[in-house]
């Protein structure tokens, strides 16, 4: 049986999309390589997501944050940036107003999500099942599957991470840039408690990002190094892993240890030429994947399921070209505003504090000066971390 909307990859854009339009009796398919019991407990892969405040009115309407323990939530209260070994530190906070945004495991907002969408009546999973090729076929695009089988709809939305199999068989390129660096992850237990403050340590030749968690005391670490040395901080035991953490931050948050596993990811950056072709979408990583330092990729991941959804809930028939057309041209021209700004501005803002020769070193200091004491500045920076 055809469906109305066919979905490749049930990642947290998958799955909120597919949620987002829970209610307008669309038959949907939503396909992924694992099996179905990985996307119902999914296993912790050591990242953690900020949320924005817009993101978390998102998670909201479809009923997932609801889903999420106590101890899956961290408010994050401010950010503070650290240049170099300079004592100097910039902060951003949001005044008396509430927290800059929250940070939640990316396990847990798999699995509230995937527990959204399973209570669906209009989703059909199939799972273990990888998509080989897309052709158009009448009023739909048909997708041929691993098995020899094939699966029509009238609209496939393309959501199989930033490395995305379906966007380049349907034909659309994107630019990347890879930034040559890996980051690894882990969580750390600190003497001094995090007080719900996120710090981001540029130091000359690695970067650090602290980010709290629930636990006082617990804290994510990101180290960002050259490729070439992802191996070697891989390999540290746990306590030179400490050392490194504690070094790195400028001991302010006293003595370190280590907690659980560690994880590396490479750090590439991609931006689609098109948001779609004919009878096709992208959204989530397929469309924008971002630099992890300014912390919009869910964000915008979400925003973008959010923003389709809501074009396609302006059709009056998913079949008719006419109207899918314009319903996906408009969602590429509000997703393009949104996410083009940001994305350029995330590259550039990597470029400049990982560039460690003396000219840059001077202009990152700079930066962080004119941004410290020129509120509009400080201001407009604080509020695309929260908006």
């Amino acid at each position: 049986m055809p469906s109305d909307i066919a979905i490749i990859g049930a990642g947290p854009a998958g799955l909120a999309f597919a949620a987002f339009l829970a209610d307008r009796g669309y038959r949907i398919a939503l396909l992924d390589r694992q099996p179905r019991e990985a996307l119902a407990e999914p296993q912790d892969d050591g990242r953690e997501i900020a949320l924005t405040h817009k993101s978390v009115r998102l998670l909201k309407n479809i009923g997932a944050w609801q889903r999420l323990r106590a101890d899956e939530i961290s408010a994050l209260d401010s950010a503070q940036v650290v240049n170099g070994r300079s004592p100097y530190c910039l902060q951003f906070d949001d005044r008396s107003r509430g927290p800059l945004g929250f940070i939640v495991p990316n396990a847990a907002i798999r699995r509230v999500l995937y527990e959204v969408v399973s209570t669906q009546q209009n989703v059909k999973f199939l799972d273990r099942t990888r998509v080989v090729g897309t052709t158009l076929a009448g009023t739909g695009r048909a997708l041929q599957l691993d098995e020899g089988e094939q699966l029509e709809a009238a609209l496939v939305v393309a959501v199989d991470s930033r490395f995305s199999d379906t966007r380049r068989m349907a034909g659309i390129g994107a630019d990347m840039r890879d930034f040559g660096r890996v980051a690894v992850v882990g969580r750390v237990r600190t003497a001094q408690p995090h007080g719900n403050v996120a710090r981001e340590c540029f130091r000359y030749g690695s970067t650090l990002a602290l980010l709290p968690l629930a636990d006082a005391h617990l804290s994510s670490a990101v180290v960002t190094v050259p490729s070439s040395l992802g191996n070697e901080i891989m390999a540290l035991s746990d306590s030179d892993f400490a050392s490194h953490v504690a070094r790195e931050s400028g001991d302010a948050p006293g003595s370190v240890s280590c907690v659980g596993e560690r994880h590396s990811y490479p750090l590439v950056a991609v931006y689609a030429k098109r948001f779609y072709a004919e009878r096709m979408a992208l959204i989530g990583d397929a469309a924008v994947g971002m630099h992890p330092v300014t912390a919009h990729g869910f964000n915008l991941g979400l925003a973008s399921a959010d923003t389709l959804a809501r074009q396609l809930q302006r059709c009056a028939s998913l079949r008719d070209a006419a109207v899918m057309e314009r319903a996906l041209a408009k969602y590429q021209l509000i997703h393009r505003l949104e996410s083009l700004p940001i994305y350029q501005g995330t590259n550039r803002v990597v470029g400049l504090f990982t560039d460690d020769r003396w000219p840059a070193k001077l202009l990152r200091k700079a930066v962080l000066h004119v941004s410290s004491n020129f509120a509009p500045i400080r201001r407009a920076i604080t509020y695309q971390l929260t908006r």
